[in-house]
């Protein structure tokens, strides 16, 4: 039973800092030692808005980022504030206070190049409607979806007029020349993305009847052509960082596992945080997997992913609130982000001194084996869930063994 002493809180907060926060927290399993923080910065926060006149339908996430950096350094009655405001951005976030803000907010990409999510009321209404035709018609994953409103949020903004977005002010000129701005100090690949986003905006602009013409190809792209191979791991460095998991722990056993289908089945990090208990038939030695546009794939379940995951399966907590296959070990016990998923290599494969290694890095060690095995670019593909073999052909670039005997001896003309 959680006991909380009663103390008085003023501001727009008062009703939700001894209710509904503290039944929250008891529920995400947080610690007693925890709670009575976490309830003084919304006690903190709760002040601070009543001080600058700041009513609760007013609260947004950069209302909450300028509460945390003049309190974060810590004064009485405010411990700890930038380590605990994530555990009450959730929960304002969950219980519908905070609207249009990540319940996890993510270090910028690119520091110092922040991409501006302040839109009026018009533009956001007119994204959310995008967002949600995303979702629902395109099957395109959340993460996807709030990518794409960062890359676009300014342009649609830029054709609000009199609390309207007037589409009728939307040309390929206008298109190109947002392109052009909005690339500045990006990368190709990122360029490309900005032009994606703004092609599905448009697509949806057509479809639902907001422009007449179909502007997507007028839509310039910088070309990313790939000059890097794909950087696998080799099956030493593979070992060495399995047995960065030991000893066997509770902790160690699930990052082992996560590393083993990692790497064995080329899943991708979202693709392995999204895993399901119920995804798993171990009757038919399967696993179905959520890939890239909802599309449910089926792999076969190796004899060493199996055994990997039936030693996690035996050591997961059972108080976990959904039934995620992996799921954090700390409160709140739930599933594993595709962070999460990324953070259990790159802190793995530092103890196991192999520098900075992506959990993506895995999945094109995963296809470079099919290859390196002798097996097809059609296998590699099926492995890797894509669409078209296209996308997979890059990986018979790393196989520098066989791509030795198509060459022809130096000083000798073929005939």
């Amino acid at each position: 039973m959680m006991t909380v002493m009663p103390v008085a809180v003023r501001g727009p907060l008062a009703g939700l800092v001894m209710d509904r926060l503290v039944a929250w927290l008891a529920a995400e399993g947080y610690a007693q030692t925890m709670v009575p923080q976490i309830l003084g910065v919304a006690r903190g926060l709760s002040a601070w808005m009543d001080d600058q006149q700041l009513r609760l339908d007013g609260l947004s996430g950069g209302a909450l980022e300028d509460f945390e950096a003049v309190y974060s350094p810590g004064v009485p009655g405010h411990v700890m504030v930038r380590a605990r405001v994530p555990a009450l951005r959730r929960f304002l976030v969950e219980a519908g206070y905070l609207r249009g803000v990540c319940s996890v907010r993510k270090r910028p990409r690119h520091p110092g190049r922040q991409l501006s999510l302040s839109v009026s009321a018009a533009a956001g209404q007119e994204l959310d409607e995008w967002a949600c035709w995303q979702r629902e018609i395109r099957g395109i994953s959340d993460g996807c979806i709030a990518r794409r409103r960062e890359w676009v949020a300014e342009f649609v903004d830029s054709l609000t007029r009199n609390d309207a977005v007037d589409w009728s002010g939307c040309d390929v000129a206008a298109l190109n020349s947002f392109v052009s701005q909005r690339s500045l100090g990006f990368s190709p690949a990122s360029c490309t993305l900005i032009v994606d986003a703004l092609r599905s905006l448009m697509r949806w602009a057509l479809i639902t009847g907001r422009v007449e013409r179909d502007l997507t190809g007028g839509i310039l792209r910088t070309r990313a052509s790939r000059v890097t191979l794909p950087r696998g791991l080799s099956l030493i460095q593979v070992e060495q960082l399995l047995a960065a998991c030991n000893p066997r722990t509770m902790v160690t056993v699930r990052d082992r596992a996560v590393i083993t289908v990692l790497w064995r089945l080329g899943l991708r990090a979202g693709e392995t945080a999204g895993l399901l208990l119920d995804d798993l038939d171990w009757a038919a030695g399967r696993l179905s997997v959520v890939g890239k546009n909802q599309r449910r794939l089926t792999l076969p379940l190796p004899v060493d992913v199996g055994q990997a995951l039936i030693a996690w399966l035996r050591a997961r907590p059972t108080d976990a609130v959904d039934r995620a296959l992996f799921v954090r070990l700390r409160p709140p016990i739930r599933r594993l982000t595709s962070a999460g998923i990324s953070d259990i290599v790159k802190h793995r494969a530092h103890a196991a001194g192999l520098g900075v290694v992506h959990a993506h890095r895995l999945r094109h060690t995963a296809a470079m084996s099919v290859i390196a095995t002798g097996g097809s670019l059609v296998e590699a593909q099926e492995l890797l869930g894509h669409r078209s073999v296209a996308s997979t052909r890059v990986y018979a670039r790393t196989d520098l063994a066989s791509l030795r005997t198509l060459t022809v001896a130096f000083g000798q003309v073929p005939r």
